[in-house]
């Protein structure tokens, strides 16, 4: 039997390091969103007009922290669920240039000529970590979704499927960087 991905020292280690980012996120939205109104209460009370505008303001910021911090949850939860799951593969890759969303990474596997197409999920500045690369390792079924990472287990990115299938179509026959 294969060995899963969760079973890799090195993706655990990614996999706690990307929980915990979700976690502060969401830890420090709620805490914020929760205790600005307080303060701006508070310093209203007090004659403090000033501060009061400023937890409005903030309040509406953590509020967008708690919610970008509920989606890495739920992101960081969908990437236990593969890796405990399926193992790692290593593929050919080709990566096509982000174009309304992130990176599309074409999956293709050794001897056949079938293409899975993924989009990578995350944020601008950890798109280089699947850039310049031949081979990636994927964890979970290539024509739905699943973890992607440099070889060697880390760091860890989510890959899902192009839902629009004219779209998917066209990205699997574009032709990408190696």
């Amino acid at each position: 039997m294969e060995r899963t991905a969760w079973q890799h020292s090195a993706t655990r280690r990614s996999f706690r390091r990307y929980w915990r980012f979700a976690w502060v996120w969401l830890g420090c939205g709620i805490a914020g969103t929760v205790g600005c109104p307080w303060i701006g209460i508070a310093a209203d009370g007090a004659g403090v007009k000033w501060l009061g505008s400023l937890m409005a303001g903030l309040w509406a910021l953590f509020i967008g922290a708690s919610i970008f911090g509920s989606c890495l949850v739920f992101n960081a939860a969908r990437m236990r669920h593969r890796l405990r799951r399926h193992p790692w593969r290593p593929y050919p890759v080709s990566v096509l240039p982000p174009g309304w969303g992130g990176p599309i990474v074409q999956l293709r596997p050794a001897g056949s000529g079938v293409v899975f197409v993924q989009s990578v999920v995350a944020l601008n500045y950890r798109w280089h970590h699947v850039a310049d690369v031949a081979t990636l390792w994927f964890c979970g079924v290539p024509g739905q979704g699943g973890v992607l990472a440099r070889p060697g287990g880390k760091p860890l990115l989510w890959g899902r499927r192009i839902r629009v299938s004219w779209i998917r179509r066209w990205r699997e026959r574009a032709v990408g960087e190696r």
